[in-house]
């Protein structure tokens, strides 16, 4: 089993033609230094501690958006909350971590009770669907009887 404490998530690109998408979990190890520039792809890469065996990173993918996001949704659950994008000085991109609430179980305490609420208000919406057709035929038939047709 993976240990989840300091384990950050990110988008990956999908390749040219490709309708999988992907993200991918990591470590950010508190502190980014830059080894160098790569030589193919022209930008620059951070040394992060490998996260199984020899992957700094493990991609993972799934063939529609709705299951990534579950996915996703899982993973903050979870307490793996995403990086966050900023613009350089000189104009590149880099990536920094996203700042969070100081205390991870706050936070998985408001999602569940966020998801808690969600979940009573389609209940609700629900049973107000239901229930509405059903008064107002109540009402028509009621009227039509006491008028004596």
């Amino acid at each position: 089993m993976l240990p989840l404490d300091g384990i950050k998530l990110r988008d990956l690109e999908a390749g040219f033609m490709s309708k999988q998408h992907k993200f991918a979990l990591f470590y950010p190890d508190g502190k980014f230094e830059i080894l160098g520039w790569c030589c193919f792809e022209g930008k620059r890469e951070l040394y992060l501690r490998n996260i199984y065996k020899d992957y700094k990173q493990l991609e993972l993918s799934a063939s529609n958006l709705d299951e990534v996001d579950a996915w996703k949704a899982s993973f903050l659950r979870a307490g793996v909350y995403p990086e966050k994008e900023k613009p350089a000085e000189d104009g590149e991109t880099f990536t920094e971590i996203e700042e969070t609430s100081v205390d991870p179980q706050l936070e998985r305490q408001v999602e569940t009770i966020r998801n808690l609420v969600d979940s009573y208000m389609r209940i609700v919406t629900k049973t107000i669907r239901d229930l509405v057709p059903k008064a107002i035929m109540f009402l028509i038939v009621n009227k039509v009887s006491s008028s004596g047709v």
